[in-house]
């Protein structure tokens, strides 16, 4: 029992990693691509060192929002897959990118600033991040899904 426990609590934190460095990268080049729309020229070497900086600096608070959102979501979600197994996989994705969605809009109400993540204030932008954290909880549901079992099935 110890062991399962570990396990999970092993594969909580890879997918929170994954989600959370995904997501830090992606509002990186998201910010670096609305500077270059603005004609600000940006070397590769200049994008490597801002997401190597933002690595640091962003990815602590962005992981917290995914860690909240991860305990939150993936109950939810392994709750669901239980009944709609065949459909398990999408309901892990859409449980971090909705449950990180949600992070963001409460995250701009409380905080004084406009807009928390500024790669979030427009639709293209939010959505990559939604993916990002969306392919962490479906690796999350993945490494945890139950072994098949033969017979019949419900729902699918």
């Amino acid at each position: 029992m110890l062991m399962k426990v570990l396990k999970v609590i092993f594969f909580y934190l890879v997918c929170l990693v994954l989600a959370t460095v995904l997501g830090s990268i992606a509002q990186t080049q998201i910010n670096m691509w609305e500077l270059q729309q603005l004609d600000v020229p940006l070397s590769w070497s200049e994008r490597l060192a801002v997401t190597l900086r933002d690595l640091g600096g962003f990815t602590p608070f962005f992981a917290a929002m995914v860690a909240v959102t991860f305990l939150v979501a993936l109950p939810v979600a392994h709750g669901l897959g239980k009944i709609f197994k065949p459909w398990r996989w999408l309901l892990f994705f859409l449980a971090g990118a909705v449950g990180i969605w949600v992070a963001c809009l409460a995250a701009n109400y409380a905080l004084p600033m406009p807009t928390f993540i500024a790669a979030t204030r427009e639709t293209p932008g939010l959505l990559i991040v939604m993916a990002a954290v969306g392919v962490g909880s479906w690796l999350f549901g993945r490494l945890t899904r139950p072994p098949a079992r033969r017979g019949l099935r419900v729902l699918g």
